[in-house]
């Protein structure tokens, strides 16, 4: 799961010996003590992936990439089908030589808007938290970034990650299936910590920023990206039941109000990005993700209020320092 000697040496360069350690231990003992039932099934497609030789990913692009692997037809065969029993792809899109991972989600579109208000990611020690299968991720090496930790405690996106990164040569880039609060809780490592899509999750939203601020170095950056309730109205799963059939939406708060939580947190320098509406071109259904996705929580009649009559998904980046 976890490369420990990449990993302790990738910390060890920036005197971070020690918290890598003890986050070894922290991941060793969570994969001990709660296995999860896929797990074999997961290991079994790994295993079928053909070993051959590693290549340099295109990691700047909306596409990542692994090219010029040439694939004879049987190992391209055997690498889709072992690809296809990791689904459900969410994150992407990938291209492993010509094999096009057409994930329900085009995360370029979210990255794009992003790169619009952060800070260059050159030279810094980011965490991504909430990674998915890690899309971002690598997005944020490809941007420049000397080392990125995300985080996430999804078994499925660690092992679509392992599947991904099975073709590319070495990156500084590694994945942990834990949550925000299971880091250690000492001297903070992370010049950049990005929570995208995570906040309207958490049952405490307040708890959930206090943790990202405790993550980041002094003055250093936090890219916040949620859901919010556009115009003066929020909404709360106790009072109004699900929001767009999610059943872990727990807090959608307006701007006004997101921006107070983050002040009485302790950030400083707010700076909002625009408020946008998902959309079905963002979010769909395809091949590598064949459940229900945002068309099938909207109106019919409506597309700009969820099936339950609420405004739809409207996003925001916001940028802030600690």
């Amino acid at each position: 799961m976890l490369n420990s000697q990449r990993f302790l040496q990738a910390l060890k360069q920036y005197h971070y010996l020690a918290w890598a350690i003890e986050i070894e231990e922290i991941v060793n003992l969570k994969l001990k003590s709660s296995p999860n039932g896929n797990q074999s099934k997961w290991d079994q497609a790994l295993n079928q992936l053909p070993n051959i030789s590693k290549k340099p990913p295109n990691l700047d692009t909306a596409i990542i990439s692994t090219k010029n692997i040439n694939f004879i037809r049987q190992e391209r065969e055997v690498t889709k089908k072992a690809l296809k029993e990791l689904s459900p792809w969410r994150k992407g899109p990938f291209l492993i030589d010509d094999i096009f991972i057409d994930t329900e989600w085009q995360s370029n579109m979210k990255w794009d808007r992003i790169k619009k208000v952060i800070d260059p990611l050159e030279g810094k020690i980011v965490l991504d938290v909430g990674c998915g299968n890690g899309y971002y991720s690598l997005r944020m090496n490809g941007d420049g970034a000397k080392l990125v930790i995300g985080i996430d405690p999804s078994m499925l996106f660690m092992m679509q990650f392992n599947a991904i990164t099975h073709f590319m040569q070495s990156i500084p880039v590694f994945l942990l299936p834990l949550k925000l609060d299971e880091l250690p809780t000492s001297k903070p490592i992370f010049d950049t910590v990005f929570s995208m899509g995570v906040l309207y999750h958490q049952r405490s939203p307040l708890e959930h920023l206090k943790q990202l601020y405790d993550a980041i170095k002094k003055d250093g950056e936090l890219i916040l990206e949620t859901i919010i309730f556009p115009g003066t109205s929020t909404y709360l799963r106790k009072e109004n039941g699900r929001y767009a059939q999610m059943r872990n939406v727990w807090h959608l708060p307006n701007i006004k109000e997101l921006c107070s939580w983050l002040k009485i947190t302790g950030f400083k320098n707010i700076n909002k990005g625009d408020v946008e509406r998902t959309s079905t071109d963002e979010q769909r259904s395809t091949e590598w993700m064949t459940s229900h996705s945002l068309s099938n929580a909207l109106n019919p009649d409506n597309e700009k209020l969820t099936i339950e009559g609420f405004p739809a998904p409207h996003r925001i980046v916001i940028v802030c320092n600690k």
